[in-house]
């Protein structure tokens, strides 16, 4: 029972070390609306290239620059998913509120901090046979920054009270706060753990790294930006294995 969707946005430049500010919606200026388009190329049998659109997601955001609602249609799977974001008075997000068009009831991701720092993020899902529950646990070290974060989900029998780890994602962070290291443990199945490096230039991602559980790389995926007169990509192209597996468009609504 997959209940959550975790979303990764890389953004991307290759070139020189130019520092940029960068504001909470990701942008270096404001922006009201981003409309994003996932594409999936693909060559058919007469290796014609073939690029369907796969997912349209839309991010809204407050007067502070900050996300306050997420919609996501799904073309192929004829599904949506709209996430409200809700924040407490000291302006950190407190809840996110989730609706699945395949579900009846929302799933409510809950934020507890230790004074200004997040610490955990919880969502629970229950029936009345199980219970599923999704942690993701922060560590800091030296000036607060993220060093280390824990995704766990847990499953619950009610019936026989057996309480199950299915999976563990642990991510390490450098120095700057970006991701270093990412490892999925597979609890009932250790032939499906990963384990992921990134790759920066300039402080910015540029490569990533896939191995299996052996160890054995197993793919390498390059990105590629088209940036608008902001800076701000408005296409993002993966390349997996040299071949061209994804595109992203984005179309910024600045004010």
């Amino acid at each position: 029972m997959n209940r959550l969707l975790i979303f990764f946005f890389s953004i991307v430049f290759i070139g020189c070390c130019n520092e940029k500010k960068v504001l909470n919606n990701g942008l270096t200026k404001q922006a009201t609306k981003i409309t994003e388009y996932t594409i999936k190329s693909i060559n058919d049998s007469l290796n014609n290239k073939i690029q369907d659109t796969l997912v349209i997601t839309e991010l809204k955001y407050n007067e502070n620059d900050q996300i306050i609602k997420r919609f996501q249609q799904n073309l192929f799977a004829e599904g949506t998913m709209e996430i409200d974001f809700v924040y407490n008075k000291n302006k950190k997000i407190e809840r996110e509120i989730v609706k699945m068009s395949t579900d009846s009831l929302p799933l409510i991701v809950n934020y507890y901090y230790n004074d200004s720092l997040l610490n955990q993020t919880k969502s629970l899902f229950e029936n009345d046979s199980e219970k599923f529950e999704q942690i993701e646990s922060h560590y800091y070290g030296k000036n607060n920054k993220i060093e280390k974060k824990i995704l766990s989900q847990v499953f619950v029998d009610k019936e026989s009270t057996d309480t199950i780890t299915n999976s563990e994602t642990i991510s390490f962070f450098n120095k700057n706060e970006f991701t270093e290291k990412t490892e999925t443990i597979n609890h009932k199945d250790l032939k499906r753990n990963t384990k992921t490096e990134f790759k920066y230039d300039c402080e910015t991602l540029i490569k990533t790294l896939d191995y299996n559980y052996q160890d054995s790389l197993i793919s390498t995926t390059v990105y590629k930006y088209q940036l608008d007169k902001f800076d701000n990509w408005i296409k993002k192209e993966s390349f997996e294995n040299d071949k061209l597996n994804y595109i992203k468009t984005r179309e910024i609504e600045y004010k």
